[in-house]
C-alpha cells in the first residue's frame, strides 16, 4: 500500500499537536491544549504547509460563532439564576427523592438540557450540587456522577448545538437543524432510557439510602471545605452552577429606579423579571431560527448579542462579566486545530487512508453502517472526537471515475445520513471510558471531593453499555431514514 505524500513537514507537526491534545500538560513543557494547538497552527504556516491567507481561510468562523453565541446565552441563564431555580425545585427541595428516582430524573434532565446548552456546561452545572445533595441525604454519589457524564454525552448527540463536534458538523455538512433533530432525538431518548435502566441495575448496591460511604464522603467534604447551596442553608453560599462568580460591584450599575428605554423608572425586581422573560423569549426564538434552517452560526451569535442588548436595556449592566466567563480558550483551541488539520489534509494522507476503507464504510448497506460505526469509534478513542471529526469531514481524495477531487463524506452513500451517523458515533463513543470525552473528565474533576470516580469504576460499566447504545442508536437512525422514504444513496 503506497502513499503519495506532499508537504511531509506537516506530519511531525500534527503528531506533536495530537500528543498535546491527548495529554494536556506534559511535565517538561506544560503549555496546555490551547497554547499547544495555537503554537502548532503558527508552525504550520512557518513551515509553509499553508500560506497566511490559507490558514485564515481554514478556520471555520461559523463554528466559532455558534459556540460563542451559545456560551453567551448559557452564561446569561446562569447569571439570572434560572438554572439554580430549576435545580432547587426539582432536586434540592424535592422531599420524595430516592437514589433511583434521582438517577432517572437526573439522567433525563441532564440529557435534554445538554441537547440545548452543550454537554460540558451541564456537567459543570450539575455535578457539585448533585454530589452535595447525595451526601446530605445519605446517597452514594458515584452512580449519579456516571449518570451525569453519560447522560450529557447522549443528550448532546440529539442536536447540532449539543457539543463541539456537532457544531463542526453543522457548519461542514449543511444538514438542516430540524432534519438532524428528527433522526437523532428519538435515538437519544431510547438510548438514554436504556443507559439509565442499565445504570440502575449495574450500580444497584450503591443506589441505597443511608450508605456508610455517604457519611464518610460528607466528612471528607467538610474537611475539604467544599459546600453546595441547599435549602435553608445560611453559611453555604457557593452557587449551584459552576462558574457563577460573585458580582464585581465596580462593573455594575445599580438598577434600582432604572428606566427601560423611555419608560419608567421601574424597580430593580421589575427590571430583572422583564429581562428574564425576554431572555427566555430570545432563546426560544434562537431555537426557532435553527429549526427554520437559518444560518446556524450567525443565528447563535445574534441570540447572544441580543441577550447583551436586553441586559443593558433592562438591567443597565455592561457585558464584561459575561465576556470574562466565556470560554475563549476553547475558541482559540479550535482556531489552531482548524489550521493544523487543514495542513494535514494537504499531505494527502487522510484522504488516501480513508480511501482504503471507503467501501467498508459505505452507509448504504447494513455491513457498511456497522463498519462505519466501529472504525469511527476506534478513531475517536485514538485521535479524540473533535480532531477525528475534522479529519473525516475535511478529507478529500481524487475520484478516477469523475476525474475530480471528492470529499470522503460524499463518497460513502447518502451524504446527509453519513453526517448524522458521524455526529452520533463521535459523540456517544465518548462514553466508552472515563478518558473518552472532556465531559467525563469534568464530572470526575468537579466531584472529586465527594467521590473519586476511578477509571475502572466508570469504564467497567461504560464500555459494554456504550457499544449497545451506539449500535441501537445507529439502528434507529437508519431505520427511521428508511421509513421516511429517504434514499440510502446520494
Amino acid at each position: 500500500m503506497g502513499f503519495e505524500i506532499e508537504v511531509p513537514q506537516q506530519i511531525p507537526i500534527f503528531i506533536i499537536a495530537w500528543l498535546i491534545i491527548v495529554k494536556e500538560r506534559w511535565n517538561f513543557a506544560p503549555i496546555g491544549r490551547t497554547g499547544g494547538t495555537m503554537m502548532m497552527g503558527v508552525i504550520t504556516v512557518a513551515a509553509q504547509t499553508l500560506g497566511p491567507e490559507e490558514a485564515f481561510e481554514a478556520i471555520e468562523y461559523g463554528t466559532l460563532a455558534l459556540l460563542w453565541g451559545m456560551m453567551v446565552l448559557v452564561e446569561y441563564l446562569k447569571d439570572d439564576a434560572l438554572f439554580d431555580m430549576f435545580i432547587n425545585k426539582f432536586f434540592i427541595q424535592n422531599k420524595n427523592l430516592t437514589p433511583v428516582k434521582l438517577l432517572w430524573m437526573l439522567s433525563y434532565t441532564d440529557g435534554f438540557m445538554s441537547a440545548l446548552f452543550t454537554n460540558d456546561t451541564m456537567c459543570i452545572a450539575l455535578t457539585k450540587t448533585i454530589c452535595y445533595v447525595c451526601t446530605q441525604r445519605g446517597f452514594h454519589p458515584g452512580p449519579q456522577m456516571v449518570a451525569i457524564a453519560m447522560g450529557a454525552n447522549l443528550g448532546s448527540a440529539a442536536t447540532l448545538i449539543g457539543n463541539p463536534q456537532n457544531a463542526i458538523i453543522a457548519m461542514l455538512s449543511g444538514v438542516p437543524f430540524a432534519k438532524f433533530l428528527l433522526y437523532s432525538f428519538i435515538a437519544m431518548v431510547v438510548c438514554l432510557t436504556i443507559n439509565t435502566a442499565a445504570l440502575a441495575v449495574w450500580y444497584k448496591a450503591d443506589l441505597a439510602e443511608n450508605t456508610a460511604f455517604a457519611a464518610a464522603a460528607k466528612e471528607k467534604m467538610a474537611e475539604a471545605g467544599v459546600y453546595g447551596a441547599t435549602e435553608g442553608a445560611s453559611d453555604e453560599s457557593t452557587p449551584l452552577v459552576g462558574g457563577a462568580e460573585p458580582e464585581d460591584l465596580e462593573s455594575y450599575v445599580d438598577t434600582e429606579g432604572n428606566k427601560v428605554c423611555c419608560f419608567g423608572p421601574f424597580s430593580k425586581e421589575a427590571n430583572q423579571k422583564g429581562f428574564r422573560y425576554c431572555l427566555i423569549g430570545t432563546i426560544v426564538m434562537t431555537l426557532a431560527c435553527f429549526l427554520a434552517d437559518m444560518d446556524i452560526g450567525w443565528t447563535a451569535a445574534g441570540g447572544g448579542v441580543f441577550a447583551m442588548f436586553l441586559d443593558a436595556v433592562f438591567n443597565h449592566k455592561v457585558p464584561d462579566r459575561i465576556f470574562a466567563r466565556v470560554n475563549w480558550e476553547l475558541l482559540v483551541f479550535f482556531s489552531g486545530l482548524f489550521i493544523v488539520i487543514e495542513g494535514l489534509q494537504h499531505t494527502l494522507i487522510p484522504g488516501q487512508l480513508l480511501d482504503e476503507v471507503e467501501d467498508l464504510m459505505n452507509v448504504s448497506t447494513v455491513s457498511g453502517v456497522c463498519f462505519f460505526t466501529a472504525i469511527i469509534t476506534v478513531g475517536c478513542n485514538i485521535f479524540n472526537n473533535v480532531p477525528l471529526t475534522l479529519l473525516v469531514g475535511l478529507a478529500v481524495s481524487y475520484n478516477p471515475e469523475t476525474g475530480r477531487d471528492e470529499k470522503f463524506m460524499e463518497s460513502i452513500g447518502n451524504t446527509e445520513l453519513a453526517w448524522i451517523l458521524l455526529a452520533w458515533v463521535t459523540t456517544v463513543s465518548g462514553n466508552l471510558t472515563l478518558m473518552g470525552s472532556v465531559a467525563n473528565l469534568i464530572v470526575a474533576e468537579e466531584g472529586k471531593h465527594y467521590f473519586e470516580m476511578s477509571f475502572m469504576y466508570y469504564s467497567k460499566f461504560g464500555f459494554l453499555i456504550t457499544i449497545i447504545t451506539l449500535y441501537v442508536g445507529v439502528a434507529i437512525i437508519c431505520s427511521m431514514w428508511a421509513m421516511t422514504g429517504e434514499s440510502m444513496e446520494n
